[in-house]
């Protein structure tokens, strides 16, 4: 049940006109939402009776929930948890708002996920419980999903777009994961501030993943398997200059890449020498074969004729390293080139889906504590105010 706060909310089940609205499943009222879940799985988890009535398991491993302000994505968000809970057993909360609107009002749906047998019959689903919230109420987020969640399982929070006001310490004191994409802030800076100070705010912090640093997944792999090939394996300490392009809307992962690198070869920022679209690193490879004495990284956006969201040039001492989405298939080329002979290598790695949902799933599946993102925060945050 909500708060006795927000008894006088309206709670109508008159259903908005957007778009996707008809992707939700069955409305209902916001006070029966568990009512409604047992009976859409007492018969054959569509509402209706069925020879399948009672044949079906409901699967569940934890709460995934997913909100966003922008109403106009509803459609985009519903297809995605569809897409989620199919690899994923969890129960799937997904909360639109407008907070414009005048009058405090919920509305909620229920429907599930499931997976076809082998002899056509729904075998294992997921549930999933919709909301649209109307009204400016501090609390009315946190409040509407707590009171949703499945028992104690861990939440994972997929936060769309900017934090807004309803991103408040007692709804992230308890996320467990917090999903955002910082490609989609207009001011990184400001966010990531926000970010920092909920996560020192509480003493049992949420684990954050930005699916603009998942997304690098095979590029850093490309960039690993470089200098663990035979001949390439002491070569980091000649890094001398890496050349970051970005595809529209992925200027945040470029910047992710070059904090990556640095913080693999152990280097510090010189911000007298660094601008926002150059950042040059030196300090601690003095006297250490494996790390540069200093280099540069420069970001700029990628030419609209190629594929691919990231491309990266690396030039060492003695070579030229270019790593690039293939132009006519899905895989990632590497093609090293040394300066003296032109002696080439290739090599090729399968890129895999980057969709929103698939990053998520992989998310997910990992689990882990992402220690190595969480390191890496400090210097990206340092990067974007340069």
């Amino acid at each position: 049940m909500l708060n006795k706060d927000f008894e006088s909310i309206t709670m109508s089940l008159t259903a908005p006109q957007l778009p996707g609205i008809e992707m939700l499943g069955k409305q209902v009222e916001v006070s029966r939402v568990e009512k409604e879940l047992q009976e859409l799985f007492a018969g054959d988890a569509t509402g209706s009776d069925s020879e399948e009535s009672g044949g079906i398991a409901r699967a569940s491993l934890l709460n995934l929930a997913l909100y966003n302000e922008d109403q106009s994505e509803l459609a985009k968000d519903a297809a995605a948890l569809e897409k989620l809970t199919s690899e994923t057993a969890c129960r799937s909360i997904l909360i639109h708002t407008d907070s414009a609107a005048k009058e405090l009002d919920a509305k909620a749906w229920v429907q599930a996920h499931c997976q076809i047998g082998g002899s056509g019959k729904k075998q294992v689903c997921t549930e999933q419980v919709s909301f649209f919230l109307e009204g400016d109420a501090p609390g009315l987020v946190r409040n509407i999903v707590f009171s949703n969640l499945d028992s104690d399982l861990p939440l994972a929070f997929w936060w769309r777009g900017e934090f807004s006001d309803a991103f408040e310490d007692r709804l992230y004191s308890r996320i467990e994961r917090l999903i955002f994409d910082s490609e989609s802030w207009e001011s990184p800076r400001n966010q990531f501030l926000r970010l920092r100070d909920a996560e020192k705010a509480t003493s049992s912090p949420f684990v954050p993943h930005d699916l603009a640093y998942t997304r690098l997944s095979s590029i850093r792999a490309a960039i690993a398997n470089t200098f663990d090939r035979p001949g390439m394996e002491n070569k980091t300490g000649g890094i001398q200059r890496i050349s970051v392009r970005f595809s529209k809307g992925n200027r945040m992962s470029a910047v992710y890449l070059a904090a990556w690198v640095a913080s693999r070869l152990g280097e510090n920022l010189d911000r007298k020498k660094s601008g926002p679209d150059h950042f040059f690193f030196s300090g601690k490879g003095k006297g250490k074969s494996s790390r540069p004495d200093s280099f540069e990284v420069t970001i700029s956006p990628l030419s609209e004729d190629r594929k691919g969201a990231i491309e990266v040039d690396l030039e060492t001492s003695s070579e030229l390293v270019a790593i690039s989405r293939c132009q006519t298939k899905r895989f990632l080329r590497t093609r090293i080139v040394a300066k003296e002979g032109g002696r080439e290598q290739e090599d090729w790695l399968p890129v895999p889906g980057a969709s929103d949902p698939s990053l998520v799933t992989e998310i997910l599946n990992r689990a882990g504590r992402n220690r190595a993102y969480s390191k890496l925060l400090p210097l990206v945050r340092e990067l974007i105010t340069l």
